[in-house]
């Protein structure tokens, strides 16, 4: 399959995980939390103020919710300094109008406070507003971010389904600070449940990367639980590329050259999650095992982000399924990494002699890098 000079431009080019964030976040209404639980010194200052003019140039619409103390205020008065007047303070209000009046207004960057000095009632009034306005996005920011939120198990977490949320209590969780953590847990689950899309947890020193990057720093909820396993569209190639290329670097996949990268978008698969989070990819290669009925599985990688959330194994029987559907006798991957040979060995998957795999394979394959590799191999039975 050929694909037009300027797309694969696109494709090659060095890719910004920023720029395609700031992309999905076009057009949208991002929320920030501000109370006296944040982070509120001068270089978050420096960092929030950099945050907020790369939105803001990308058309984002972004509204802050503070806590009115004096703190608080005081960071915000010099963030709007910062920004030379961009910042809009609008008067409080909870009456019935106010969402409408809040949407007509044409300023991108609006900041609305709460004059409450307990922390409690505060997110309560996050709650109520985050649902009233319908949000889609909410990012709470606090001082030690998602640091010691783990599961009863101890295991440390850093993406949060809606379901799973249900089953999270403080009393299991071993949060360092359990009676900080309440009220936060609280607020999220009552955002999500009331509809709001999804939820972050971070520092504000992290937020940047919270936002615009695919691994993230803080803590990520989403009221949308299940993972979506499709082909991926031209729309998807630039960031697939991406999370190729960190796997790469990981060493969790073996490098390839960009037309090797062209071929694996083409017949790419993605896992999507609260729908535009891309959280693992796989490709599945035919055309040159024809002969032999086979099929490869190559690039298959999901972000540790989303480890747990069964990414892999949902890639794995969707392509499964492809290769029945196409009536091949049997898929092969070959990897390096150990934990990627665990994986395949945990889904159906045994070991296999170099020797076993279509001869097609080793065409112009560099000697030193297949005695690297591990075989594996799956015969398919309807």
């Amino acid at each position: 399959m050929l694909i037009p000079q300027d797309l694969e431009h696109r494709v090659m080019s060095e890719f910004s995980e920023k720029f395609f964030f700031l992309k999905a976040f076009h057009g949208l209404t991002l929320t920030l939390v501000l109370s006296r639980e944040s982070d509120l010194t001068p270089n978050t200052l420096n960092a929030l103020v950099g945050v907020l003019q790369d939105l803001l140039a990308h058309r984002v619409k972004v509204l802050i919710l503070f806590q009115q103390i004096v703190p608080v205020a005081a960071f915000l008065e010099a963030l709007g300094i910062r920004l030379s007047g961009t910042l809009q303070h609008l008067p409080s209000s909870e009456n019935e109008e106010f969402p409408a009046q809040l949407w007509k207004r044409p300023t991108p960057l609006m900041a609305l406070g709460f004059a409450r000095e307990d922390i409690d009632p505060f997110f309560s009034w996050v709650s109520r507003l985050g649902v009233t306005l319908r949000l889609p996005r909410i990012v709470l920011i606090r001082h030690t971010g998602g640091d010691g939120w783990c599961d009863a198990d101890g295991n440390s977490l850093s993406f949060v389904n809606h379901q799973r949320l249900k089953r999270l209590n403080i009393d299991h969780m071993t949060c360092s600070d359990k009676a900080g953590c309440e009220p936060f847990l609280r607020t999220i689950r009552e955002l999500l449940t009331g509809g709001v899309k999804a939820v972050s947890l971070c520092r504000l020193e992290e937020l940047e990367m919270e936002l615009f990057s695919y691994e993230g720093e803080g803590l990520f909820f989403s009221r949308r639980h299940y993972c979506q396993v499709r082909r991926l569209t031209m729309d998807d190639f630039s960031q697939a590329a991406a999370v190729i290329r960190r796997g790469e670097k990981e060493g969790f996949l073996l490098p390839r050259s960009d037309d090797d990268l062209t071929a694996i978008l083409v017949h790419g698969y993605g896992a999507f999650i609260a729908e535009h989070h891309l959280a693992g990819v796989c490709s599945l290669v035919t055309e040159p095992y024809q002969l032999d009925n086979s099929g490869e599985i190559t690039a298959l990688y999901a972000l540790t982000r989303f480890h747990g959330e069964g990414v892999g194994g949902r890639l794995i029987t969707r392509l499964v399924q492809e290769a029945k559907r196409q009536r091949l006798s049997r898929l092969f991957a070959c990897v390096r990494d150990q934990r990627a040979v665990d994986f395949f060995l945990h889904h159906g998957f045994q070991r296999i002699a170099h020797t076993a795999v279509p001869v097609e394979k080793w065409h112009h394959y560099d000697p030193a890098r297949k005695a690297r590799i591990t075989c594996l191999g799956r015969t398919l039975r309807e």
